[in-house]
């Protein structure tokens, strides 16, 4: 992932312009800019990536905790395996488009199911699609959202994203979304609040990125 200094500089303000363009109604602080800028650039030099997520999601009175191995080929090949907690053993595979194809875990993994991307067993307790799960689809989320501001904050090697949701019904009743960033722009972890109340709690561990990824692995 080793890019001349030239070129990343040029990325930059290119993406930092995408960035300004899609967010002019909001109050933007130029370190929250900078940040999407370079998670933006960051992204688009992934090729390939693999990386483990712990999630622990909250919905009303239930709770659901998960961890997942995700693969990711582009532009729109995703396999997610739950590998811990509800549903373990399940697999699913998007290859772009409205439909998933996957199994559940347990008894059942030998049914093939073919769904709507949308179907209620091809998402997470609060709707999140196997679309949305990839670091380009968290970054597309963000950058739709109609935010009443934004702002970033580094400390060390990490920073933190801040961007509060102008209209919580355009994202699912959350009030603020939070991402942290690696000091190679891509996000460690990310957090969704409904209020005071964090209701989807990702935690991205092992990531590999650029990484040969063999023809089988789309074979669930």
């Amino acid at each position: 992932m080793k890019i001349g200094v030239p070129v990343v500089c040029l990325a930059l303000i290119g993406s930092m312009l995408v960035v300004a363009g899609t967010r002019s109604a909001a109050v933007a602080s130029p370190a929250g800019d900078a940040a999407l800028a370079k998670w933006t650039t960051a992204w688009s030099a992934v090729r390939s990536y693999t990386v483990t997520m712990t999630a622990h999601e909250v919905k009303g009175n239930d709770v659901q905790d998960r961890v997942y191995n995700l693969y990711y080929l582009a532009p729109s090949h995703v396999r997610m395996d739950i590998v811990g907690g509800a549903g373990k053993g399940s697999q699913a595979v998007w290859s772009g488009g409205d439909t998933v194809d996957g199994h559940q875990g347990g008894f059942l993994r030998f049914i093939h199911l073919h769904l709507k991307l949308t179907n209620s067993l091809a998402v997470s307790m609060r709707g999140v699609t196997i679309a949305q799960a990839t670091f380009g689809g968290v970054l597309d989320m963000i950058k739709s959202l109609k935010m009443s501001s934004t702002d970033a904050t580094t400390v060390g090697n990490t920073t933190t994203f801040t961007a509060i949701v102008a209209d919580p019904t355009t994202d699912g009743g959350i009030t603020k979304d939070v991402v942290f960033l690696a000091s190679n722009g891509l996000p460690t972890a990310y957090d969704q609040y409904e209020g005071d109340v964090n209701v989807n709690h990702m935690i991205y561990s092992d990531t590999k990125v650029n990484v040969q990824l063999p023809d089988s692995t789309w074979n669930i």
